[in-house]
């Protein structure tokens, strides 16, 4: 088994600016009412910003921030949960019996402090989501009181926390220099295979798609996407129209058989690099083997290399194809698990046609994320905002964006949404 070489192929909020970021657009119904609604009663997914707490007529934000006092008390039952506000790495201690989790986006980056809990259920050192459960809420030592103290800072510089989550909860977390390094903007894709729209009333050609599609790409600013039913002659006009000056690729190409193009994994060559690249085999239709492609790229700007795997799992427009693409995510999880022995992150992308039963499998145990959802090891977390179309994360890796654009259903470009997100890479 051989694979082919890679081919030549705003707003500004008041108080954030000590952040050095440019905020991007809210992504969720939620961060709509955020001037009018209060920030604990906002619905939000993961990795917008949370309220530290669940919203609750005995939670209030008591609004001690001043000069002197750096943080706000946030009243609540003893023995509540306390969630993370934003993404990344928790640093544990211990202060007069009590604990204490400072999440830290990065050097000079966005921190965020919660004290007075009675318990930790995080480890010094631990990659935090957004909405991660931190610990539980217990007793002030000197005032016996059940309050959070709460308390937010840039580049060093403490932020009211109360303006911060009124302004905040619900957005995108201003984290873009999360693990100190830039983001990698990564998409999970389904083309609409050429065959598939040949005289079709519904969608033009592949030629005009195709252009329309890679126009999305560069708009987003993507770095990384696996796509789907990339077929062999849509494959070979993203080619001749130059695209492959700006994007690698990999796929299944061993000499002497043909080249499979369906399944691919592109790359932007300005920001990411070619290391290796294979292929592993997964059932399709009626059990055919098809092979999909892993890829090991670094990224150009901080050195970090992650692994990168795509593929598509069979539908039943030929019969009930549940059992075989059950088997897919068995051998799917069982490459992850393999790759994350080399001590570098791992990514997924594809079309499982499936939602829960590609979801809960693959997050097991804390395996994976998803982007929108909240690492788990005792049940399945199901996100609320789904699809078919996937992106799933293992290792040393968080997100802080998430977007599932349907525009390319809008314009008639694919029958399947874009699903895009930000990632980054800890050392």
């Amino acid at each position: 088994m051989s694979a082919q070489r890679p081919k030549t192929v705003v707003r500004a909020l008041m108080g954030l600016l000590a952040f050095g970021v440019v905020l991007a657009p809210a992504l969720t119904t939620g961060a709509e009412g955020a001037k009018t609604q209060d920030p604990k009663f906002r619905k939000v997914s993961a990795p917008n910003v949370f309220y530290p707490l669940t919203g609750t007529r005995t939670v209030k934000d008591l609004r001690t921030y001043g000069k002197k006092r750096h943080g706000t008390d946030i009243r609540a039952n003893c023995g509540a949960t306390v969630w993370a506000s934003h993404p990344g790495v928790a640093q544990v201690s211990v202060n007069s019996g009590r604990y204490v989790v400072r999440v830290v986006s990065g050097r000079d980056g966005l921190v965020s402090q919660y004290a007075f809990l009675s318990r930790s259920l995080v480890a010094n050192g631990q990659l935090i989501q957004s909405g991660q459960p931190l610990g539980t809420l217990g007793s002030n030592p000197s005032s016996k009181a059940c309050a959070l103290y709460f308390t937010v800072s840039g580049r060093g510089k403490p932020v009211n926390p109360s303006t911060w989550l009124n302004a905040m909860v619900g957005n995108t977390p201003p984290v873009s220099g999360m693990f100190n390094t830039r983001p990698i903007q990564l998409a999970s894709f389904n083309f609409l295979g050429a065959s598939h729209t040949a005289g079709s009333s519904r969608y033009s050609t592949y030629p005009s798609r195709m252009v329309r599609a890679v126009n999305l790409f560069d708009s987003r600013g993507l770095d990384v996407i696996g796509t789907q039913e990339f077929q062999e002659v849509q494959y070979d006009y993203f080619t001749s129209k130059g695209y492959g000056d700006t994007y690698g690729a990999w796929y299944w190409d061993p000499a002497g058989k043909r080249r499979d193009t369906e399944n691919a994994i592109i790359w932007r060559k300005s920001t990411m690099e070619f290391v290796s690249g294979s292929t592993f085999d997964i059932p399709y239709f009626g059990g055919n083997i098809r092979h999909v492609p892993v890829v090991l790229l670094r990224q150009k700007s901080s050195g970090r290399t992650a692994y990168f795997l795509n593929v598509h799992n069979p539908a039943n427009t030929k019969g009930n194809a549940a059992g075989w693409r059950a088997k897919a995510i068995e051998i799917e999880r069982d490459k992850i698990v393999e790759l994350r022995k080399t001590g570098r992150p791992v990514f997924l992308t594809g079309d499982f046609n499936d939602r829960q039963n590609a979801f809960c499998p693959l997050t097991a145990g804390k395996l994976t994320i998803s982007p929108n959802s909240i690492p788990s090891s005792t049940a399945c977390l199901y996100p609320k905002q789904t699809s078919i179309d996937w992106i799933f994360a293992a290792g040393q890796t968080r997100f802080s964006y998430f977007l599932r654009d349907t525009s390319p259903q809008t314009a008639k470009i694919s029958d399947h949404p874009i699903i895009i997100a930000r990632a980054h890479l800890q050392n």
